[in-house]
């Protein structure tokens, strides 16, 4: 009788593999698509409908929901003959600009200070700045419209720019951006015979610039969206802003829905544009280290 080996396999079992579902990040990335950039599209698609296709395709899905054909540019037209909506535009690309600009080079001479020079109380000026940022608008908007009112400033453009021009998430943001700057540069430049406006000009800039973009870029955009205090403010339409534009455009009797998808899309289009064009600046908000 013939003896048979019988081989056992003592290597320990073989985890098993786990099924990895490749579609659910995806299918995830499509629906925050649609959700987030759905309206956008809706509103891009009706700027160029007649007001008769906007009510009978808008709520519907067939392929003439996502194609606007006949399409029209009259919406645009009548958008742009509005008594106040060019001048408005300008006077939020004005602001937009001007307010940006104005706080980026205020909180940066403010940032500067606070975390390279060494005075008294910097501590608790810093910690009240923070305090700042966590108060709400709604905090802070009627004690700053009294303000404005004893000035005289109703109704005026610096009455929409002066109140919200030192912001405290620029001076913070800037702040951190220089602080983690090395002090060595400093003393190199003061060894050399420099002095503060030399480290600022050769040391500060050359390496914060990224971070005074996406400062910029921020407050351009806050600005640019702002409602509620040019509401408050403004009365004036000659003098008021793109959004509130927009929103006097929705008359109770009668809301020609073409003109205000063309206004609120010729409304976004400048500041979606820039964001583009800034958009690499915007995520390198970082500062890098070592002098140029």
């Amino acid at each position: 009788m013939t003896k048979t080996k019988v081989q056992v396999d003592t290597s320990p079992p073989r985890p098993r593999r786990k099924r990895q579902i490749h579609w659910l990040p995806k299918a995830l990335k499509v629906v925050f698509l649609v959700v987030f950039l759905g309206p956008m599209l809706l509103a891009v698609l009706n700027a160029f409908r007649y007001n008769a296709d906007i009510f009978r395709y808008g709520g519907t899905l067939t392929w003439r929901s996502f194609v606007p054909f006949p399409g029209t540019f009259e919406n645009f037209v009548s958008a742009w003959q509005l008594p106040a909506f060019p001048l408005q535009l300008l006077n939020s690309i004005v602001l937009a600009v001007t307010q940006s600009t104005a706080t980026v080079l205020l909180a940066l001479l403010a940032a500067f200070a606070l975390a390279r020079l060494k005075f008294r109380f910097r501590g608790v000026i810093f910690y009240g700045i923070l305090i700042t940022m966590f108060l709400p608008f709604e905090a802070l908007a009627a004690p700053m419209f009294l303000v404005v009112k004893g000035l005289g400033q109703v109704d005026t453009f610096w009455g929409l720019l002066l109140p919200w021009i030192a912001a405290p998430i620029a001076i913070f943001t800037l702040r951190q951006a220089i602080a983690d700057i090395p002090p060595s540069f400093d003393e190199a430049v003061m060894l050399d015979g420099g002095g503060l406006r030399h480290v600022l000009m050769h040391v500060i800039l050359p390496n914060v610039w990224p971070a005074m973009v996406t400062v910029w870029l921020t407050t351009f955009i806050y600005v640019w969206d702002s409602f509620l205090w040019p509401l408050i403010v403004v009365h004036d339409p000659a003098q008021q802003l793109a959004q509130v534009g927009i929103i006097n455009l929705i008359n109770p009797n009668r809301i020609d829905y073409g003109t205000l998808f063309a206004a609120s899309l010729m409304a976004t289009a400048p500041v979606v544009i820039l964001f583009l064009l800034l958009q690499r600046f915007y995520r390198e908000g970082s500062v890098s280290s070592g002098l140029k």
